[in-house]
């Protein structure tokens, strides 16, 4: 057979795949987070942490930082292999500091 030159040969269904599912992290609801939704907005400087995220279809552990916290919640900002950069509030029970960590770190 002849090769697909409508779409080009290096067009494949992974690729295909890959754009059209792209994975977006579940954060918790404005409700779960709680009425201040942070104490730091962004914080001064942020905090190394492991942190389970969940995805629709499972849970990973990442290793990433903590930007933003309250006494219930942590928003944890980390890079997917592709690049990208994603953010996330989960749990604060879902979040360990990492060594390295702030003056900050004693605040969750």
């Amino acid at each position: 057979m002849g090769s697909n030159r409508r779409y080009g040969s290096d067009l494949t269904q992974e690729a295909v795949n890959e754009v059209l599912i792209r994975p977006m992290p579940v954060s918790l609801s404005s409700a779960e987070i709680g009425a201040d939704p942070s104490t730091a907005p962004d914080a001064p400087e942020p905090v190394p942490v492991t942190a389970w995220v969940r995805f629709p279809e499972t849970a990973i552990q990442v290793q990433g930082s903590a930007v933003a916290w309250n006494e219930r919640a942590v928003c944890v900002e980390f890079v997917l292999r592709d690049g990208r950069t994603l953010r996330s509030w989960v749990w604060a029970s879902a979040v360990t500091r990492r060594p390295g960590g702030s003056k900050y770190s004693d605040r969750r």
